[in-house]
């Protein structure tokens, strides 16, 4: 695949993203690129641009178009071979870290609507998860105490 290719798929997604919409940039490429190869606009083994080259096409900041790939990549459905490229590889997804992934989508629903539930805003719970945060690294490890 040469440049003018690269392009062309930066410049397809392009068309489809909605700084507007609901759903983050980063999974709105990711959503996209999807379909592209799952229909087969993007084939198996194509190379797409590198992040930098996307996210100037898109204007969009690099790491949205890195966490979009590292989300395809943990799906199986790119591959990073570093100083070559990322490549549509269509690889068996690593299950233990979609399963993994999905508990933490649990957890963070459940967190959500048992919070809004007790009348704590979503920003309330992210300030107490940030302070939880700050608190156990302030706290000497219970290990090193025994």
């Amino acid at each position: 695949m040469n440049e003018h290719d690269q392009s062309s798929i930066a410049q397809r997604l392009a068309v489809y993203l909605d700084p507007s919409g609901e759903a983050p940039m980063y999974r709105q490429i990711v959503d996209r690129l999807w379909l592209e190869i799952v229909t087969g606009t993007v084939e198996t083994g194509e190379r797409l641009p590198t992040v930098r080259q996307m996210s100037i096409e898109l204007n969009l900041p690099p790491a949205t178009v890195t966490r979009a790939y590292r989300e395809l990549e943990m799906l199986g459905v790119l591959v990073t071979r570093p100083g070559h490229g990322t490549f549509v590889g269509l690889s068996s997804p690593d299950a233990s870290a979609l399963e993994r992934q999905a508990q933490l989508d649990r957890l963070c629903r459940d967190l959500r609507t048992q919070g809004e539930a007790l009348g704590f805003s979503l920003t309330d719970l992210i300030d107490a998860l940030t302070e939880q945060r700050s608190s156990e690294r302030d706290e000497p490890n219970r290990s090193d105490l025994e």
